[in-house]
């Protein structure tokens, strides 16, 4: 069974933390799991928080104070996270406008546990996202790209600035996911730059002269794919474990 690793969360500030938020220690029991939600949400505030240790039913629940409870289907569940097939699993979450951050400064990250990367080289996972690049109100989204057979993390946000102009922000990694261990992702959007960080590497930021915009749409957020009814623009879906996921 896979064991979630302990991610510390950091004190919210006036810019949001790019630390993790803290997982689940003894998920199966009831008591430890409560314990570790009150400090969770003690520490930190989320838009969303799913930790995904739920080993029945079909409802991904949302620990932090929004209701941003999410549908799962065909997703494999240990109390540990949810294990996702690469076929047809994902979890749909409807939009709320909490998770549309508008121009405020936000962040969103996973934790996940993967063994191959995407096929074919160039092919990606979508891996937590909220729109698409043609919704008029921008996207975000953290994805999983072959990069010459590593399996690379990467942010991208499209957000719209106050004289209409788009600007679509990108952020990759360098080292690869697909190694069979938990690796925890975050992604932060602000005003001005995008920044990536994957475990305790450096992180990587893009910063534009110009600013960035704001981002707000009425598409349902995905885990595991995207959350659109049809498969016209690809669903994307991603095969490995999610065991951490959460907007900030």
């Amino acid at each position: 069974m896979f064991v979630r690793p302990l991610a510390v969360t950091a004190l919210v500030t006036a810019s949001v933390s790019l630390a993790a938020p803290a997982a689940h220690a003894g998920a199966a029991d009831p008591k430890a799991r409560a314990a570790a939600d009150a400090r969770a949400l003690a520490s930190a505030t989320f838009r969303a928080h799913w930790t995904l240790d739920e080993v029945s039913g079909t409802t991904a629940f949302d620990s932090s104070a929004n209701g941003n409870d999410g549908t799962s289907f065909h997703v494999t569940r240990d109390g540990s996270g949810y294990t996702f097939n690469g076929v047809d699993s994902r979890v749909i979450v409807p939009s709320s406008p909490s998770l549309n951050p508008g121009a405020a400064n936000f962040s969103f990250g996973v934790t996940v546990v993967m063994d191959a990367p995407p096929s074919p080289v160039g092919e990606t996972y979508d891996v937590l996202r909220k729109g698409l690049v043609t919704n008029k109100g921008g996207d975000y989204k953290f994805e999983v790209k072959n990069v010459k057979g590593k399996a690379v993390a990467r942010c991208v946000v499209k957000s719209i600035r106050a004289d209409g102009t788009k600007v679509l922000a990108a952020i990759q990694g360098t080292t690869t996911l697909a190694d069979g261990k938990p690796h925890t992702v975050t992604c932060k959007k602000t005003s001005t730059s995008i920044t990536l960080r994957v475990d305790s590497l450096a992180d990587r930021t893009k910063t534009f002269a110009g600013g960035l915009g704001s981002m707000s749409n009425g598409a349902d957020l995905a885990l595991g794919a995207k959350a659109e009814n049809t498969a016209q623009t690809g669903f994307d879906w991603y095969q490995g474990v999610i065991s951490d996921a959460w907007v900030q």
